[in-house]
């Protein structure tokens, strides 16, 4: 609910649990008045009437600038951090005596102008394709007019109401009301004010094939960073936060703030306490090697901050955010099963080795233990028989495939699977038809080296020919071949990011990206597309509302990806988090695990198997068929239930996570020990979600029974047999009401 009073100008957004205020003071600034938990047993006629529970700082000689605007900008603020910095080439009608035309004028202060309360209010960047989600009910969108007094610029915020999952979506709009160029340097989609002393940061760091690692820590006063600074996501860092008091928020209790940024490019997340203890975010486009510009009369909107409130805990925010991204974000069309498939990626089989029988082979193993979607990896185009040459040249290799891809599709549909392809439509490798008849469509300084990575380039996507060029090249082989799926790759990070679109490339090749993908689902409502920059490196709200699924690192391991997991789980849903088996001697850590650890860690997501089948016994193929039959029994829980952490590595050792229907009456259990000492009993890990007064069966993979409690026993006591298990050791239960 949005209620306003026009008496005392305050605005308070009501959800689920929480209340979000502000208020146009005397002067029209709007500040922020509070953001918090609702107490028990109030109702819509609570409201705050205008007065902020915040102290100011009464320094004078010195700090007067801790005003908590809701949006905070260069002009009212010049010594903090800020959410807006804006370049004015002309000076206002009249100067005051004694003033010099100094310009650029790089000072903005907003004041309240009106507001008006909408439902068809969309972000910067939000999805084209036409697939809705899950849920595309009408929600109300606040937006706020703030008009510059003396400049003709125009801002506008943004809060779209998710009432039921206390969460709000922030973004700005930016319009150029004037007859000359304006200049953004720091554009944030939102300010976010949170109560004093919430300084315990949740976030991920990491690097290639060591994605999403937990880091929780106490702020410093002054400013701490996390960002992106290419064209992509990112690996060493993800952009979302959790923040609450030290101390006051544990897995399932306290109150915990939570933002996701719905971006894919040059991010930034700034958190700030000051010396009061203030603490505000801003969070958006990231201002390094930044430059956003406003021809008369243009408009700019920026993508969402999606933020959130969580009464119970980290695990209450996890939830929030991932029913969120599966009802409100990620594509759901009318044909989709409601279920992601097994998928089957033929990369470690055969790597560039690729056949039409080698394939075809494959297939038919893959079929035979239950695959259901068939992927050819990386080799299939042009002339790449290494990873030195061919991106670019989006077209079947004859010396590959003589009849073309006709004949390893039809086995595969025969098989009964669906049909995709590996492709990495940002790259060009230099050695490839289309660098030597377009040596210019590279991002690159002129008369600076182009610098290589894996042997290839990045595509220049501020260009829009290069743009539509990719589009036709995909779109060839879409309207050719009955190609269901795309695993879309982006393997390094932009160095030289030269581009004839200046510095407009960072969002220009997000765009770029993001048109693409719509213009085919669009065109193409059956295709899949599977989010992959070497692994981890392109995971966010943004991508994901145009993705079915995303590959969470190229790091298999089943042991580090217990972590991987783990962190990834923080802030996205199980449903679209791809998880591969491989082989028993992992080829990224060399590190050996046994196929039940293997499993049991990857069926925590979105089942895929990436082993070589051709080097597996009938025996170990019959277990890869059992082991992803029991999957196909309990992945609508894993895929559309709530995620428990019931313990996390941090504490003993041992990731125990439970998935549960919002009903109770089923649940899946899943235990992953990476260590454990000798003599040393972890605590019992009651359930969660289970109707008390219920009874339960759980059935391990083969159906048989191994456990019988009531769901008060459960909720209370545990799964018993797995406090003392050793290294290794790992199990997956199906805990079903009867």
């Amino acid at each position: 609910m949005i209620h306003f009073n026009p008496e005392t100008k305050t605005f308070n957004l009501l959800l689920k649990s929480s209340y979000y205020a502000f208020q146009a003071d005397a002067e029209n600034c709007l500040v922020h008045l509070g953001w918090g938990p609702r107490p028990g047993g109030t109702n819509e006629e609570f409201l705050l009437t205008g007065k902020s529970g915040y102290e100011t700082s009464d320094v004078e000689a010195f700090e007067r600038q801790t005003r908590r605007d809701e949006l905070i900008t260069f002009g009212d603020v010049s010594y903090h951090e800020v959410s807006l910095k804006v370049n004015f080439s002309t000076l206002p009608e009249t100067l005051n005596p004694g003033e010099f035309p100094h310009l650029p004028i790089r000072d903005v202060r907003l004041r309240y102008a009106g507001h008006e309360i909408v439902t068809t209010a969309q972000p910067g960047l939000a999805p084209t394709h036409g697939q809705p989600p899950a849920k595309s009910d009408i929600r109300e969108t606040l937006r706020v007019f703030l008009q510059d007094p003396v400049q003709p610029f125009r801002v506008v915020l943004c809060y779209r109401l998710t009432p039921e999952h206390d969460i709000i979506e922030r973004w700005c709009e930016l319009e150029n009301l004037g007859q000359e160029l304006i200049t953004i340097e720091v554009c944030s989609f939102a300010t976010l004010h949170l109560p004093n002393g919430t300084c315990e940061l949740t976030s991920v760091t990491g690097a290639w094939g060591r994605e999403f690692t937990p880091q929780r820590e106490r702020l410093p006063l002054g400013l701490r960073i996390l960002e992106s600074r290419t064209v992509q996501t990112s690996h060493a860092a993800n952009p979302f936060f959790l923040l609450n008091r030290p101390g006051q928020a544990w897995e399932e209790s306290g109150v915990v703030y939570f933002g996701l940024l719905a971006y894919s490019g040059n991010w930034r997340i700034a958190v700030e306490q000051l010396s009061s203890l203030d603490v505000r975010i801003h969070a958006g486009y990231n201002p390094f090697d930044f430059e956003l510009k406003l021809a008369p009369h243009q408009r700019h909107v920026t993508p969402a901050l999606v933020c959130g409130l969580s009464c119970d805990g980290w695990g209450g925010a996890s939830r929030r955010s991932h029913a969120f991204t599966r009802e409100r974000v990620l594509p759901r069309p009318e044909r989709d099963s409601s279920v992601r498939p097994v998928l089957y990626n033929s990369w470690e089989a055969t790597y560039f080795d690729l056949s039409v029988a080698g394939q075809i082979e494959l297939a038919r193993k893959a079929a035979a233990i239950g695959v259901e979607l068939f992927c050819v990896d990386d080799g299939w185009f042009g002339a790449r028989r290494t990873d030195h040459a061919g991106l670019g040249d989006w077209v079947v290799s004859p010396a590959v495939f003589p009849e073309g891809l006709d004949p390893l599709i039809a086995e595969v549909n025969r098989l009964g699977m669906k049909f995709g392809l590996w492709v990495e439509p940002e790259m060009i490798n230099p050695d490839s038809d289309l660098y030597r008849q377009h040596p210019d469509w590279v991002l690159h300084f002129p008369g600076r080296p182009r610098t290589e990575a894996r042997h290839q380039l990045i595509l220049d996507f501020g260009r829009t020919e290069v743009v539509e060029y990719i589009f036709q090249a995909l779109d060839r082989l879409l309207a050719q071949y009955p190609i269901e799926f795309f695993k879309w790759d982006m393997n390094r990070y932009a160095r030289e990011p030269g581009s004839v679109a200046g510095k407009d490339i960072w969002r220009k090749h997000v765009e770029g990206v993001y048109t693409i993908m719509d213009r085919l689902r669009q065109k193409y409502p059956k295709l899949d597309i599977q989010s992959c920059s070497g692994g981890g490196g392109r995971i966010d709200l943004g991508i994901l509302a145009r993705t079915d699924q995303v590959w969470t690192s190229d790091n298999t391991d089943a042991l580090d990806r217990i972590r991987i997991q783990e962190g990834y789980s923080l802030a996205y849903p199980a449903r679209c988090m791809e998880a591969w088996v491989t082989h028993a001697h992992n080829h990224q850590t060399g590190r050996i695990s046994p196929l039940s650890l293997r499993f049991d860690v990857a069926m925590r997501g979105a089942l895929g198997i990436g082993a070589s089948l051709n080097e597996l016994d009938e025996t170990e193929l019959a277990e890869y068929a059992s082991y992803i039959a029991f999957y196909k029994r309990i992945r609508h829980v894993i895929q559309d239930g709530d995620l428990y952490r019931l313990q996390r590595l941090e504490e003993y050792g041992a990731s125990v996570i439970q998935y549960v229907l919002p009903n109770g009456r089923e649940a899946v259990y899943s235990i992953a020990v990476r260590e454990h000492q000798m003599g040393w009993f972890r605590p019992p890990t009651p359930l969660k979600g289970l109707d008390p007064a219920a009874a339960y069966v759980v059935l391990d993979r083969h159906g048989a029974e191994v456990y019988r409690a009531s769901g008060y026993e459960l909720m209370t006591q545990g799964i018993r047999g797995d406090a003392g298990q050793g290294v290794a050791y790992s199990r997956t239960l199906y805990v079903k009401q009867i």
